[in-house]
């Protein structure tokens, strides 16, 4: 009972710092506002700390790019941060990319997710998007709550001539040659508020001297939306035309399709699904752009189980997804890679599973790429 009135708290707080408001004297929403100016003064003094020169940023020999952004959760840390390790691997480089493995409950100050051959650690352990990322078998990937510790393990394992951090920007404790900061092109500063009343883990005139670059994700297919655009100028004064601006969009693929137990490569796309009636379930950051997502491609969603993002699948989690696909009559269960990334494949299906992953797409790469390799001249 206890567990249900905290899922329920957290979900009406995620609800809440989803949307625009106005608080009432004695709401929930006050309450989160009043916490958010804590929140904002700790974040403040922490920023100050490190400025100041009272806590030191430690530096790896070796030029390291941060993913991140400042607001929490759904902007594409991830997907992004996998692009840049495939990128650079296709230049000749040698990338690592370093991640904090959140979800994950390994003990060790670091440690190695896969070598870019083989995959060493499950989603339990690492974190569900280190294991993603590790099962493309492109480049290593290194967890650690102290990245500072996990790039010296990248280094002395692998001699890399750059290191990714994934979700970066916030970690003031590691030196960092460029930043990268994502703004979701729908809702770039969400609410304006900071957590918890909003999604804001740092407000513009924290974080914006330390912006190297600003990537746009979720960008439609006719282009960005000028009024965005004006939003972002606005909260850079002075600034924003001084500052890199790229556009990318979020481009679904059929990653895997399992047939019970027959494998296939997924060679057909997506337009194999197209008029299949699905049940999905995600427990992603934005389960609804999921959900829009499959629908565009013509899938008929019988039912969506959405999660908690970074939920750990327990074994009725799944009984009940398929109790949804027999009773409604499924053609296909569908969910994402970050979900199966972290299923027990010792569940026996029965029904058709199809995986479906996400990856970015530059308006316009070689002026990407170019960026990447003049800033870090490597």
């Amino acid at each position: 009972m206890f567990k249900a009135l905290v899922t329920d708290l957290e979900k009406k707080i995620t609800d809440i710092s989803a949307r625009d408001y106005e608080p009432g004297l004695f709401s929930m929403e006050r309450l989160l506002v009043v916490l958010s100016l804590l929140y904002k003064a700790g974040v403040w003094l922490r920023l100050a700390i490190y400025r100041t020169g009272i806590l030191k940023s430690e530096k790896l020999p070796c030029p390291v790019i941060s993913i991140g952004n400042i607001t929490a959760g759904g902007s594409g840390k991830t997907p992004m941060a996998q692009y840049l390790g495939e990128l650079l691997t296709d230049m000749g480089y040698r990338p690592v990319v370093v991640s904090r493995g959140y979800g994950g409950n390994s003990r060790k100050s670091a440690a190695v997710v896969g070598d870019g051959r083989q995959v060493f650690m499950d989603a339990d352990i690492a974190g569900d998007e280190p294991v993603m990322m590790a099962q493309g078998k492109r480049f290593p990937v290194v967890v650690g709550k102290r990245r500072y510790e996990a790039g010296q393990m990248a280094l002395e394992r692998f001699d890399p001539d750059v290191i990714i951090l994934d979700d970066g920007f916030q970690h003031m404790a590691l030196e960092r040659d460029l930043n990268l900061v994502l703004f979701d092109h729908d809702r770039p500063l969400g609410n304006g508020r900071m957590l918890p009343a909003g999604r804001l883990r740092e407000t513009l005139d924290m974080s914006r001297e330390r912006i190297h670059a600003i990537l746009m994700t979720r960008c439609p297919e006719s282009g960005p939306d000028s009024s965005v655009q004006r939003e972002l100028s606005g909260a850079f004064p002075g600034q924003f035309s001084r500052i890199p601006l790229f556009h990318t969009r979020h481009q679904p693929f059929l990653s895997r399709f399992y047939f019970q137990t027959e494998k296939t490569d997924a060679a057909e796309g997506l337009e194999i699904l197209k008029n299949c009636r699905a049940i999905l379930f995600s427990g992603i950051a934005r389960n609804d752009f999921f959900r829009e997502t499959i629908t565009r491609f013509g899938v008929k969603v019988l039912s969506h189980l959405e999660f908690q993002d970074h939920y750990r699948y327990k074994r009725d989690d799944y009984k009940e997804v398929q109790g949804q696909a027999k009773a409604m009559g499924a053609d296909v269960i569908l969910t994402t890679e970050k979900d199966w990334a972290k299923v027990d494949r010792s569940f026996s299906w029965e029904t058709d599973i199809a995986v479906i992953g996400i990856r970015i797409e530059f308006e316009n790469p070689e002026s990407f790429n170019d960026f990447i390799k003049s800033t870090l001249n490597i």
